[in-house]
C-alpha cells in the first residue's frame, strides 16, 4: 500500500474506535486495475496493440472496451471478457485511457463515437498530421498524448516515441508507458513538432528497409544474378545483417570510415553510392515526409 491508503486507513480505523461513521474520500488504491478504451481494435494497428495489452496484463480483458465497425474479432479470441461495441463504450466507468488507433478521416467523421466523450480521460494517439490541439477539442480529453508508431507493432519492434500536452501524474505516464512498450520500446518527447519529422523516420517502419531490398535485388540482377539468388542476397543484407548494427548505430559513421579505408569491393560500392547522392536522398525523403505531416497537422 501506499502513503495516501495507509493514512486513509488509519483515519477510518481511528473513527471506528471513536464510533464515528463519516469517511474522508478514499484515494484510489495502488495497482488499480488500468480500464482502457481502444477505438479501432481490429485496425492496422489496433489488431495488434489490443492483444498485447492483454497478453502482458496491461488491462484486464473485462476492463477493455473495443471499438471498430465491425464487432468482435478473432484477433481477440482468447479473451472473451472484452467488452464490443458503443453501448459498452458509452456505460464504461471509471475509464483511464482512450486509445485512437483510426484513420485521420474517420477521426474527423460527424459520427466519430468519441467526439466530446473523453472528459477527465487522457487519451493516446496514434493517428498522423492530427494535433493535440484538435484532438483535445473533439474528444474533451483532460491530456492529450501523440505517439508514432509503425508497422514492427506486429512483432513488438515498433520504437513509439510520444508526447503529451500537459501534466501526466506518475501513475499516468507509468501506463502510457507501459502500453507502448508492450508492442515494443518508447522514449518522451520534449515537443509536439518532434513527432512530425519521426512520422517520416522510424513510424515509415519497413519503408525504407523495402526500398533498399528492391534496388539491391534489381542490382543484383543487373550484375548477373538469377532473381531467386538477388533476392536471397538483397535479404541477406537487410534482415540478417540488420542485426550486427543493434545499439551500434551512432557508431555507423565510424563503421563506413572504416569499410572505405579496406579499399576492397565493399569500399567500391560504398563510395558509389555516396558519389551518387545515396545521403542526400535518404535526408530528402525524411525532410519532405515531415512536411507532408506539418500540412498534414494543419488540416
Amino acid at each position: 500500500m501506499d502513503a495516501a491508503f495507509d493514512a486513509w486507513l488509519i483515519g477510518v480505523q481511528a473513527e471506528a474506535k471513536n464510533g464515528a461513521l463519516s469517511r474522508p474520500n478514499r484515494p484510489n488504491r495502488p495497482n488499480r486495475p488500468n480500464r482502457i478504451v481502444l477505438v479501432g481494435a481490429t485496425g492496422w494497428l489496433g489488431q495488434f496493440l489490443g492483444p498485447a495489452l492483454l497478453d502482458q496484463g496491461v488491462v484486464r480483458p473485462e476492463d477493455l472496451v473495443c471499438l471498430n465497425r465491425s464487432g468482435p474479432s478473432a484477433h481477440y479470441a482468447r479473451w472473451p471478457k472484452v467488452r464490443w461495441g458503443a453501448e459498452e463504450f458509452l456505460a464504461a466507468d471509471g475509464v483511464e485511457l482512450t486509445i485512437l488507433s483510426v484513420r485521420p478521416e474517420d477521426f474527423r467523421a460527424a459520427d466519430f463515437p468519441c467526439t466530446g466523450r473523453c472528459d477527465g480521460q487522457v487519451v493516446l494517439s496514434l493517428m498522423a498530421g492530427v494535433s493535440c490541439a484538435e484532438i483535445a477539442q473533439r474528444t474533451g480529453g483532460r491530456v492529450v498524448v501523440r505517439t508514432m508508431v509503425n508497422a514492427a507493432v506486429e512483432i513488438q519492434r515498433s520504437y513509439s516515441p510520444w508526447y503529451a500536452d500537459g501534466a501526466l501524474s506518475g501513475p499516468d505516464q507509468a501506463l502510457i508507458d507501459r502500453v507502448l512498450c508492450s508492442v515494443g520500446s518508447t522514449d518522451r518527447l520534449p515537443n509536439e513538432e518532434a513527432l512530425e519529422a519521426l512520422s517520416a523516420l522510424s513510424g515509415t517502419g519497413p519503408a525504407f528497409v523495402a526500398l533498399l531490398a528492391g534496388a539491391l535485388q534489381q542490382a543484383g540482377q543487373k550484375a548477373g544474378l538469377s532473381p531467386a539468388i538477388a533476392q536471397r542476397a538483397a535479404e541477406a543484407i537487410v534482415c540478417d545483417a540488420a542485426p550486427l548494427l543493434e545499439g551500434k548505430s551512432d557508431q555507423a559513421d565510424a563503421i563506413i570510415a572504416r569499410l572505405l579505408s579496406y579499399r576492397g569491393t565493399t569500399a567500391a560500392a560504398l563510395a558509389a553510392a555516396q558519389e551518387n547522392g545515396f545521403v542526400q536522398a535518404i535526408e530528402q525523403a525524411v525532410l519532405k515526409g515531415a512536411e507532408r505531416a506539418r500540412q498534414m497537422a494543419k488540416g
